[in-house]
């Protein structure tokens, strides 16, 4: 495998790792909320709606926008004869890229 395919994997590793941390944090805040709400006692009650809500939240909606675009780019350039040879031989750079902001459009 080339360096840019290996670089691009790497890239979405990241990304996925840092989306399982976000999720890791969210379940142990709620846990931790639940351990509060039970050493309170009978009459607290618990959020229902904190514990439904998803891992994460999207902090811009243009980052992923962009993000998106980036990493299609980079695999148009990667696959598409059409684009130049430089674009063709550096597709990768788009694509990890993306995949880095990518991950960081999320909290």
């Amino acid at each position: 495998m080339e360096l840019g395919m290996w670089v691009t994997i790497i890239a979405f590793g990241l990304f996925y790792l840092r989306l399982a941390l976000l999720r890791g944090k969210k379940r142990r805040d709620v846990r931790e909320q639940a351990l509060a709400v039970k050493r309170q006692g009978k009459g607290a009650k618990m959020t229902v709606d904190e514990e439904h809500l998803p891992g994460y939240k999207i902090t811009s909606w243009v980052l992923v926008a962009f993000a998106a675009v980036l990493m299609l780019a980079g695999m148009m350039a990667r696959y598409n004869t059409g684009f130049p040879v430089w674009a063709q031989e550096y597709w990768w750079i788009g694509t990890s890229l993306g995949a880095i902001l990518f991950a960081f459009c999320f909290e």
